[in-house]
């Protein structure tokens, strides 16, 4: 008996989206150091813009308005980015486990589509169980970058994109309980 058509579509989107989740995770590791190396970044930027426009100052006794509006605006800007993408300790110590986490998490899903598409036995359990394991550790994150005050734009964010993932595994498991599982060897017959 060869693989339902259902079976193909779903592990194709279990690996799919595991490959999506693997690339998330990854990024979640290293998001703290990029956001330093980013915030270090604008720093230097706007002291440059400041001391070129003291400098310009020094060489010349005409001051133009546009230059310093333009270096104050830069300025601005470059403290609300970093406003808007600071991260507490708590939620940078919590990003980085996560995205460890979350890579176990990830492989899972992937061997269960992987496992759906060769047909065994174990693939519809494997299913379930990676499925429940991304709902419960997709709430799970929620709420720890939640409970963080201080945590900013990236902690509600990724609020944001778990609730996302949350409603696409339910509605998997929706769809792989109301299917036929007998190429499975799944036998139980609904009661009429």
């Amino acid at each position: 008996m060869k693989t339902p058509t259902w079976a193909i579509v779903i592990g194709i989107c279990l690996m799919l989206f595991g490959g999506c989740s693997v690339t998330k995770n990854i990024q979640s590791i290293i998001m703290p150091d990029m956001l330093e190396m980013q915030k270090n970044m604008m720093k230097k930027m706007a002291g440059s813009s400041t001391t070129n426009s003291s400098d310009s100052l020094s060489a010349s006794t005409r001051v133009d308005t546009a230059d310093i509006k333009g270096a104050e605006m830069f300025k601005n800007m470059a403290e609300g980015m970093q406003e808007m993408f600071a991260m507490s300790d708590f939620t940078k110590t919590w990003t980085v486990r996560f995205g460890y986490i979350g890579l176990l998490v990830s492989i899972i899903y992937i061997l269960s589509g992987v496992f759906l598409l060769i047909k065994k036995k174990f693939s519809i359990k494997l299913v379930y169980t990676a499925l429940i394991l991304s709902i419960v550790f997709s709430g799970i994150q929620s709420l720890v970058l939640a409970s963080d005050s201080t945590g900013g734009f990236i902690a509600k964010s990724a609020g944001f994109g778990n609730v996302l993932g949350i409603i696409i595994d339910v509605i998997v498991i929706v769809v792989v309980v109301s299917m036929d599982k007998s190429a499975y060897g799944d036998n139980t017959k609904e009661v009429a």
